[in-house]
């Protein structure tokens, strides 16, 4: 079955038999990858009662009501995606402003209704697509949250709560992102992973540049509308920085959900290189969060050494790997380029896949329900989110 799925996959793309050259996928051994750990310490239990405290003063209002706020639209495609035509990319523009044509804030992560509900694909009966956003120099995260069908869209800022009475900014480059059920899984720096909650955001004061409670005695978001506070974390024991290729601390530059064995898949980004970590992490669907061994800690229960040169996005379907990189040819060259898919097997090898992909391209989603690959790119007045179809692209079902 899979051969015959690879042989349609590449009459529709009008590919030659000649298969690009494959490079080895390593695993990374057992002992090691158990070293690569996570805690949640006790922030769950620490922001539900400072979170119980402030919606006193903040009602807390749900996604649906956010969408039904929309303020801004998105257009349909209208960049080129340099995706291979026979795929027939579908997606969206932002709107012709600053999300489009300023560097004010650059988009990173991606997820959607498709990972919060694998089944149906849809959360409040919409198609919603959810990216991450940072300020240039990772002093703030937002995110945008949008109906792909109607296309309307809102912006949210993050928040931590610091107190019963409080709240300050989330700083951080929003690397990736992955959603799950009601939770929503957000890597804002190398070595944190913070969650938030769709069923919870509150409605704040837009007029003023501070976050927290202003000497107004009002609530502000940096002029935004909503907040939406961190409602917990997973981080290192004991902290510190990530580190690149080597160490104890991998970078997690990306997140995704694999649905065929519910686990989370990080992968660190290396600039002008390959050998970024793929890992992967346990998840309990019963709590909707990471899942903790006898000592309290995540232990990451497979890992991978990427050839693919400064990759950016990482998701896995029935041990098979899609990611996102520097194509062959662009390795080690200066400046911006289209970049590159690329797939295969975990400990077997990968290889380029069909045509190219948007310049910049970040964080990948791939939706069950609708067989849908989802991915997002960066690049200045060409951004665009985009999905094309798992088993066209990868042959795979």
């Amino acid at each position: 079955m899979r051969l015959v799925l690879g042989l349609v996959a590449m009459l529709l793309l009008g590919l030659t038999t000649t298969a690009q050259a494959a490079a080895n996928f390593p695993r990374l051994d057992a002992a090691t990858v158990d070293g690569y750990r996570l805690t949640p310490g006790g922030s769950f239990a620490t922001y539900d009662s400072r979170i119980a405290e402030l919606d006193k003063k903040l009602p807390p209002r749900g996604l649906s009501s956010v969408l039904g706020d929309a303020n801004r639209k998105a257009r349909p495609l209208c960049h080129g995606t340099y995706l291979a035509a026979a795929l027939k990319p579908a997606g969206f523009c932002w709107e012709d402003a600053n999300d489009d044509r300023t560097n004010d804030w650059i988009p990173q992560g991606l997820t959607g209704s498709g990972d919060a509900d694998p089944a149906t694909g849809t959360v409040g009966g919409k198609r919603v697509v959810a990216t991450s956003w940072h300020t240039p120099g990772d002093t703030m995260v937002r995110l945008s949250f949008v109906d792909s069908d109607g296309l309307g869209y809102r912006r949210v800022l993050l928040v931590e709560p610091t107190s019963d009475n409080d709240f300050a900014v989330v700083a951080g480059h929003g690397h990736g992102m992955t959603w799950s059920g009601n939770l929503l899984y957000v890597a804002t720096t190398g070595g944190l992973i913070r969650v938030f909650d769709t069923t919870h955001f509150w409605k704040v004061d837009d007029s003023a540049a501070t976050v927290g409670l202003g000497t107004d005695g009002k609530y502000h978001a940096a002029y935004y509308d909503y907040a939406m506070p961190q409602v917990g974390a997973y981080w290192y024991p004991g902290g510190g920085a990530c580190t690149t290729a080597t160490g104890a601390r991998p970078c997690l530059s990306t997140l995704s959900f694999d649905h065929t064995d519910s686990t989370f898949v990080t992968a660190e980004h290396v600039p002008a290189a390959a050998g970024g970590r793929i890992l992967r992490w346990p998840f309990d669907a019963a709590t909707g969060r990471l899942k903790t061994a006898a000592d309290g800690l995540v232990h990451a229960v497979e890992g991978f050494s990427s050839p693919v040169w400064g990759m950016q996005g990482a998701v896995s379907r029935n041990g098979y790997f899609a990611l996102t990189g520097v194509c062959p040819e662009y390795a080690g060259v200066a400046g911006d380029h289209p970049s590159c898919l690329h797939g295969g097997v975990g400990g077997v090898s990968t290889s380029r896949l069909a045509g190219q992909a948007p310049v910049n391209s970040q964080n990948l989603s791939y939706w069950p329900a609708t067989g849908e690959l989802w991915l997002l790119n960066e690049q200045l007045r060409e951004r665009v989110t985009v999905h094309v179809p798992w088993t066209a692209l990868t042959g795979r079902a």
